[in-house]
């Protein structure tokens, strides 16, 4: 028990050190391209090249510590699961799913939600870009890096453990929730609905993580996300 609880405090200040790198190279990128034609394009490409390659760093290292059983969690071929019952959001034993079935309709009910609020937050502020599909189909390529990088540290480090040393998965859940939401703050979308959104899609995730023992509802529903937000942004600035 003792080496659980050391390893999770690793990962956690694992997870804290990589919030301090994406803060820091989201203003201080580490080299510089003109490759593409909006400013946002070019540094979001030297954002997502530099963080990809921290994650796999967080990937190994979490390996590592759980003698590479970690891994496993990474599969995207396993999809299905029972779906505990969380009566706080209606999943009570009587209508709970599998996320097989359920997965989907979930996935469109909090990429709403994600739409809601980055309209108010972002879309409102005027849209200055035109949309091509060449564009379209670079910004669905930082959304998969943008997703796998914040799940490898946000959910995939956490449960990670937690499933290693058999702990309650209330653990993952909390500390994934207080570091992504906390996170988000300064993020898109930020302030209290920022927090809010992301700290239930971090417990929220998380749980697909323990239930499914694989990686890929946490992915698709974060790539989801993220190609709504990208999207808004690249509409937005310049």
């Amino acid at each position: 028990m003792k080496k659980a609880y050391i390893n999770l405090v690793i990962t956690t200040l694992l997870v804290a050190a990589m919030i301090a790198a994406i803060i820091y190279l989201m203003s201080n990128p580490l080299f510089t391209v003109s490759l593409f034609s909006t400013n946002y394009l070019n540094k979001t490409f030297v954002y997502q090249a530099t963080t990809l390659v921290l994650s796999l760093l967080v990937v190994l290292i979490t390996a590592l510590q759980t003698k590479f059983q970690s891994v496993k969690l990474l599969s995207i071929r396993n999809i299905d699961g029972e779906v505990m019952p969380e009566p706080w959001i209606g999943i009570t034993k009587k209508n709970k799913d599998t996320w097989k079935k359920g997965g989907l309709s979930l996935t469109i009910i909090i990429s709403a939600v994600t739409a809601l609020i980055i309209y108010f937050q972002v879309y409102r502020s005027g849209v200055i870009q035109t949309l091509t599909v060449p564009i379209f189909l670079l910004i669905l390529l930082f959304a998969l890096t943008n997703s796998f990088v914040e799940e490898v540290t946000f959910r995939h480090t956490f449960t990670s453990i937690v499933e290693y040393h058999n702990l309650s998965p209330y653990i993952s859940k909390a500390l994934s929730l207080i570091t992504f939401g906390g996170a988000h703050y300064f993020g898109t979308p930020g302030k209290i609905p920022g927090v809010l959104l992301a700290g239930f899609l971090a417990w929220f995730l998380a749980k697909s993580i323990h239930e499914t023992k694989g990686f890929f509802w946490a992915w698709l529903i974060h790539f989801i996300q993220d190609i709504i937000i990208m999207t808004a942004l690249f509409l937005t600035l310049a």
